[in-house]
């Protein structure tokens, strides 16, 4: 069982495993006040993280009738458990309505959202990797029931007990990833808008999410203006020095934007495939064909979301082949 730390008074974290997942675990918050109390975010849908987390509940002996699950964002490591919180229970959840929708929708298997996950592979470039829905993560350890929830947005205010936080845009991640800061006691809970050590994944949507790479480079830029004495982030250790960590972070994604570009510049045309092929992955396996194939979705995903980057600077662009394939281009 992992142990449950004391961060601040208030404040306690869980760190979860998250079994044969790069991530490798998760931190599980818990905020407890005055008879209150707020857990943030649940791990993967697994028996062995039910368990985890039913031990935490019960060692912090708190009241779950007076207690709130608040989802930073749609991804499955954050939400899988929000159904068992929901109706076993009997938890209020909150969430940002964008990202509710979202995850909502892929509940069902049969989901057109699954089929657009498939039908964005093909985009890429995918079809010869020979992809399955299955192989997806998140399709994996998805909430499988819908769940009510109470909308948490960017502004709203969410109160437990001494503890007064308010929703913070953080989109870019996700669509719709909201923070929770408390002004007047410096704390931050950003999910995985910053992440010490490893790289937030800043992946392809759709067109008309647009642009999710410029979005997320501008949202962490307004964590600088931020008071924080704690930043209470989702995966790793706890980062001490944001701006230091914020930079890194930029420094990163130019890096890879210029990867993608080098490619581009040195073929007439790519496919999304072709670009996540020659840039570098910090992953064992460091040929792109022997990538775990839950990997392939991911890598081609953030591969695409710098090819949309440098179109919405007008520095690429794409034509569609008779098959429907992308094919970049610089401009």
């Amino acid at each position: 069982m992992s142990e449950i730390k004391k961060l601040q008074d208030g404040v306690y974290c869980k760190i979860i495993p998250l079994r044969g997942n790069p991530l490798k675990s998760i931190n599980i918050y818990m905020v407890k006040s005055k008879g209150e109390a707020m857990i943030v975010d649940t791990g993967f849908n697994t028996e062995e993280i039910r368990k985890e987390m039913m031990d935490y509940i019960n060692d912090m002996e708190i009241d779950l009738a007076k207690t709130k699950l608040f989802l930073t964002h749609l991804h499955s490591d954050h939400t899988g458990l929000g159904s068992w919180f929901s109706e076993e229970l009997g938890v209020k959840v909150y969430m940002g309505d964008v990202d509710y929708k979202m995850m909502n929708d892929m509940a069902d298997a049969n989901s057109p959202r699954w089929k657009d996950v498939m039908k964005t592979a093909h985009m890429q470039g995918l079809d010869v990797d020979e992809l399955k829905i299955d192989d997806h993560p998140g399709f994996k350890y998805r909430p499988k029931k819908k769940f009510p929830y109470t909308s948490l947005n960017p502004g709203d205010m969410l109160t437990v007990g001494d503890f007064k936080f308010k929703g913070v845009d953080f989109s870019g991640h996700t669509p719709g990833m909201v923070g929770l800061y408390d002004e007047d006691k410096k704390i931050l809970f950003c999910g995985d808008h910053l992440l010490n050590k490893i790289t937030p994944n800043i992946t392809f949507w759709s067109f008309e999410v647009g642009d999710s790479l410029g979005r997320y480079l501008k949202n962490i830029e307004k964590v600088k203006d931020m008071e924080i004495d704690h930043l209470y982030s989702s995966h790793r250790q706890l980062i001490t020095d944001i701006s230091g960590r914020i930079e890194e972070l930029k420094l990163h994604h130019k890096h890879r934007v210029g990867e993608a570009l080098k490619t581009l510049s040195e073929n007439d045309e790519c496919t999304v495939r072709d670009i996540a092929e020659n840039m570098s992955w910090d992953i064992s396996s460091k040929d792109f064909n022997k990538f775990p194939k839950s990997q392939k979705f991911f890598a081609a995903g953030e591969a695409h979301a710098h090819l949309e980057y440098l179109r919405a600077k007008g520095e690429a662009d794409f034509r569609k082949d008779e098959n429907g394939v992308l094919k970049y281009y610089k401009k």
